[in-house]
């Protein structure tokens, strides 16, 4: 991964937490530009004139952080949720967000943040473990499984299984014996069926509902 370049812009409103952040960035060899801003609405300016591929929100606001992501997928950026902590409340909303990626705030190091910048552009989805852990047991907790109106088919079944295992599309075209493309095209799939935005998502709703089971 030593050709990636990529440009970064962070989005805090906590001038300590966006400089710190800036600094560590700056600092990393698949970084080639950092720009920090301090609200929502100079974010939206920013990504609407400039080039980026990755955008880092804070999580606090909800409406938004939507807006913000919203432009940032059309623009083709992809959006990493930053949480204070994993709190019941944070973890409910981080179940709510259009984020690829999360991070916390108080466990960020630049070996965490190169890591999950890495992850972003291989495909994968990054997740903090504890975090992972508190989301999927606060949906298991939401109650029985729905009912599905939908089918997967076996390759998708597969697809499914793999994303559980945190695979890239790549990875997953190899173990199913596919191309990068069809094995994006299930994912595609899956995420369409389940109405997920991001593959973290949607292997939490398939383990609540009961999709992984067998």
């Amino acid at each position: 991964m030593r050709d990636v370049e990529l440009s970064v812009l962070v989005a805090l409103p906590n001038g300590v937490s966006r400089w710190g952040l800036t600094y560590m960035l700056r600092s990393l060899s698949p970084v080639k530009a950092v720009h920090g801003c301090a609200s929502f609405r100079e974010a939206v300016t920013l990504l609407e004139n400039r080039t980026f591929d990755i955008v880092l929100l804070s999580a606090d606001a909800l409406d938004e952080f939507e807006q913000v992501a919203v432009v940032a997928a059309r623009r083709g950026v992809k959006t990493v949720a930053m949480l204070r902590d994993i709190s019941d409340d944070a973890v409910a909303q981080a179940a709510t967000l259009p984020a690829e990626g999360f991070l916390l705030e108080s466990a960020v190091d630049p070996k965490t943040l190169e890591d999950t910048l890495l992850r972003l552009q291989r495909g994968d989805m990054a997740l903090p473990s504890s975090l992972a852990r508190k989301l999927f047991a606060e949906l298991r907790r939401q109650g029985q499984p729905r009912t599905t109106d939908f089918r997967l088919t076996p390759r998708e079944r597969q697809a499914l299984g793999l994303l559980a295992e945190g695979m890239s599309n790549k990875q997953i075209g190899r173990r199913l014996g596919i191309s990068v493309h069809g094995a994006k095209r299930h994912v595609a799939n899956l995420l369409a069926k389940l109405n997920c935005p991001n593959r973290t998502l949607a292997v939490a709703y398939a383990i609540r509902d009961g999709l992984l089971s067998d």
